[in-house]
Parts: C-alpha cells; sequence; structure tokens
C-alpha cells in the first residue's frame, strides 16, 4: 500500500508544523492509527517499538516532493531528524483533522522517552501480552524504563483512552 505523502505533511501540519526526532513521529503515526485517525499503516515491533516501514517510505516521499523538510540537528548523544511542512505544503483538510488534533495535544504533553514505553506497552498487549504488557516492555526497554518514565507511559495510555471515551 502506498500513503499518500500530502496526508503525512497534512498530520505534521496539524502538530504545529512540526514532528521531532523519527521516534516520536513513528509513535505519533502508531497511535493514531490505534485510534482510527490514521492513514492505513501497518507496524511492526523493532527495537525501539512499534514501527511502520510505510511510513518511512511516506517520509522519504514526502521529503524527496517538498511536502517535508527534512533536518539533522545534534543532539547531546547522537543527531536527531526534525521533519517540517514545506513552505510550498498546501494543506488539505481531513474530517479526521479535530480528533487528529486532539490526540496529538495529548502526545505533545509527554516526553518521545514515555511515548516510545506507552506504545510498547500498548503494542504489546495487542501481541501476546495482554496480561501484563507492563513487565514485557520493561525487559525490552530496560535502560529506558525507570519507574518514572513507566508511570508516565501509563497516565499516557490513560489519558489517551479517557479522551476516546469521551
Amino acid at each position: 500500500m502506498s500513503i499518500d505523502p500530502k496526508s503525512v505533511a497534512n498530520i505534521v501540519q496539524l502538530n504545529g508544523g512540526k514532528i521531532v526526532g523519527k521516534t516520536r513521529l513513528q509513535k505519533t503515526f502508531y497511535f493514531l492509527e490505534n485510534y482510527g485517525l490514521g492513514l492505513g499503516l501497518d507496524f511492526q515491533y523493532y527495537h525501539y517499538g512499534p514501527y511502520s516501514e510505510e511510513l518511512s517510505l511516506a517520509i522519504d516521499d514526502a521529503v524527496a516532493l517538498n511536502e517535508l523538510v527534512l533536518e539533522w540537528r545534534a543532539g547531546a548523544n547522537a543527531s536527531y531528524a526534525v521533519f517540517s511542512v514545506a513552505a510550498s505544503h498546501a494543506n488539505e483538510a481531513s474530517p479526521h483533522d479535530t480528533d487528529r488534533e486532539k490526540i496529538l495535544s495529548i502526545l505533545d504533553g509527554y516526553d518521545s522517552i514515555s511515548l516510545e514505553l506507552a506504545a510498547t506497552a500498548d503494542f504489546l498487549s495487542r501481541v501476546g501480552y495482554e496480561s501484563d504488557p507492563w513487565s514485557e516492555t520493561k525487559i525490552r526497554k530496560s535502560t529506558k524504563a525507570a519507574d518514572d518514565k513507566v508511570e508516565k507511559a501509563k497516565r499516557l495510555l490513560s489519558d489517551l483512552r479517557t479522551l476516546v471515551a469521551a
């Protein structure tokens, strides 16, 4: 399945015009997909949790077609990607935009590690670890799963579920 690069750019536009970090980008689209507001992406488990190769290809296409700009910045330990909407991008409204903005607003309140932990636990709960996805998340993400980060990740999932239930 081919994802329209403009659709990807539209979601980045709804997120204030940019998304910082590949992990945040993948997890943002993962949560939108889980709540029926995505683009029909498939996610598999990789090192940083749920990952969509389709999304990665669509991002490459969006950059090549000048819908998105990809800028690499130097961080303390490694470089990171900043995805922003290109000046030439013309936003196409979707009936899901308001609901997407609500989810994006919640995600924006959390750091990328909390997003990664929450997405990992959520994904694992759907693929055979229903009884205790958090224990498996802590095993797979032992260097990141400090108690405070796990609590934030749990709060994130709770916030999302509360929003969707409303």
